[in-house]
């Protein structure tokens, strides 16, 4: 998807992303991702409850993950069944598809 949307990425003078490492291969996967960028910032330390897109990013990850858990018939976590039903889970994608470019 980044690469596909290169174009937009490249508009800004500078990226950062809020990252705190929970999964330290994810943050090296991201990281090699954006570096060719000029201006990308990694920030691992920050204030969270200031930094309210931090929380947002990772309910979007959680949701995207359980979506392709989903389609692949993958076992779910008790921790991961915690938050939302498979149908909550629908509703929510439903109305992100509206919002993703």
């Amino acid at each position: 998807m980044i690469k596909e949307h290169e174009t937009y990425f490249e508009k800004f003078d500078q990226i950062v992303m809020y990252y705190d490492n929970g999964q330290e291969t994810l943050g090296t996967i991201l990281d090699s991702i954006f570096l060719r960028f000029d201006g990308f910032e990694h920030r691992i330390e920050f204030d969270h409850k200031e930094k309210r897109l931090f929380q947002v990013s990772d309910m979007l990850t959680y949701i995207d993950k359980y979506d392709y858990k989903y389609k692949h018939k993958m076992e779910f976590t008790r921790g991961e069944k915690f938050f939302f039903t498979t149908a909550d889970i629908r509703k929510i994608l439903k109305e992100l598809s509206k919002k993703r470019f």
